[in-house]
């Protein structure tokens, strides 16, 4: 029988914990939450306006501090950089998608679509929250999908994390020959949820189509790499 390991990330209010490698993955600095709260309620909102107003790769620092009226060495006083500071903004939406992951691998007892399928679903939901939708539709324009995908939006699973997370799948899902398989298997499938994503923020307009065409994808590669399938539908 498949056995549901704890997942091997943890969350809180100032980093992302790897449990297996015993690593902060990120944190912004213990200053940024020792602010008043006025203060960095005001940073926070000076962020969050920047990242509704231009695509990743326009953000401005100069915008920011000057609307959170801040000096500029201030600001890496609290964040190490751009990415650090997105990840803090995020931070809610990294727990739900923390609280996600386990529950999916749980209910489904590690079944690698249904995880894909679950995430996918989150995000849905939040391409319907228009200011939530803009903010990550920024956050991924011009997106590199196999390079810089975890960089800037951490929400989507990166590779380190995806290695880890093998070990918590039920492998036996996938009509594996050889070791190298397994990863190959994950990285098909993470690939086509981040490509998924990228086009439902970018065109959440379209979501009943393109949500439609990931769940044929999945569908299609279930029967390509799933040898119990066939039997399962007779």
């Amino acid at each position: 029988m498949f056995i549901v390991f704890p997942f091997p990330f943890r969350y809180n209010k100032n980093c992302f914990y790897d449990t297996l490698s015993q690593k902060e993955i990120f944190m912004p600095t213990s200053t940024f939450y020792h602010l008043p709260e006025a203060k960095r309620k005001k940073l926070t909102d000076a962020i969050r306006q920047e990242l509704l107003r231009v695509p990743y790769e326009e953000i401005s620092i100069n915008q920011i501090i000057q609307k959170a009226e801040i000096p500029r060495g201030s600001f890496y006083q609290y964040f190490s950089d751009k990415d650090d500071m997105i990840r803090m903004i995020l931070g809610d939406m990294i727990q739900k998608m923390e609280e996600i992951v386990k529950d999916s691998l749980i209910r489904h007892n590690g079944n690698p679509f249904a995880l894909v399928q679950d995430i996918f679903a989150l995000l849905c939901r939040v391409s319907s929250q228009t200011d939530l939708c803009l903010l990550y539709r920024n956050l991924l324009s011009g997106m590199k999908i196999r390079e810089d995908g975890a960089a800037r939006f951490p929400l989507l699973p990166c590779q380190e994390k995806l290695d880890r997370l093998i070990t918590h799948l039920d492998l036996s899902l996938w009509d594996l020959r050889k070791k190298e398989d397994a990863f190959d298997c994950a990285d098909i499938l993470i690939s086509l949820l981040k490509s998924s994503v990228v086009e439902l923020f970018a065109e959440p307009e379209r979501k009943a189509e393109i949500a439609a065409s990931f769940q044929n994808k999945i569908a299609i590669l279930r029967r390509g790499m799933d040898p119990k399938q066939e039997e399962s539908a007779c």
